[in-house]
């Protein structure tokens, strides 16, 4: 049990048709940006079968917070469809209004030890609303499958 409670919930897989919505949450934005990565991540892999073998930097602009999640998970995705690569942990290393730098830990993707998920096409703009709720931030964004 969490030192003051029930720890809170991350993230959530939410029901869409033909396509896959995600909730995320996290204290702050660069947190709630840190569990997207996570999120995007379990809906390709078990996320625990992942080593820290791999390391990748990255960097993301777009014109507000909204569409760095989108640009965020789609470089994901890229380096996933390009280079075979799962992150395991994600840090933000730098967050402003319009631009991130990030550092993605995971390892190149191998049938042999990876579940295969669910194959992910693209994040979407359809649904997308990031807001800070009490004093914590959510998002919920579209993945299009």
């Amino acid at each position: 049990m969490h030192p003051k409670g029930p720890r809170p919930v991350k993230y959530r897989q939410l029901s869409h048709t033909a396509d896959l919505g995600l909730r995320i949450r996290g204290a702050t934005p660069e947190e709630l940006l840190e569990n997207a990565g996570a999120a995007l991540t379990a809906v390709l892999t078990d996320r625990r079968r992942l080593r820290r073998q791999k390391v990748e930097e990255i960097e993301v602009e777009a014109p507000d917070l909204e569409a760095l999640l989108v640009a965020w998970l789609n470089r994901l995705l890229y380096l996933y469809d390009v280079d075979a690569f799962l992150g395991r942990e994600f840090q933000i290393l730098e967050l402003n209004p319009q631009s991130l730098k990030a550092r993605a830990t995971g390892e190149t993707y191998d049938p042999e030890r990876h579940l295969a998920g669910t194959a992910v096409k693209a994040a979407t703009y359809h649904h997308l609303e990031v807001k800070n709720r009490n004093g914590r931030w959510e998002a919920t964004v579209i993945l299009d499958l």
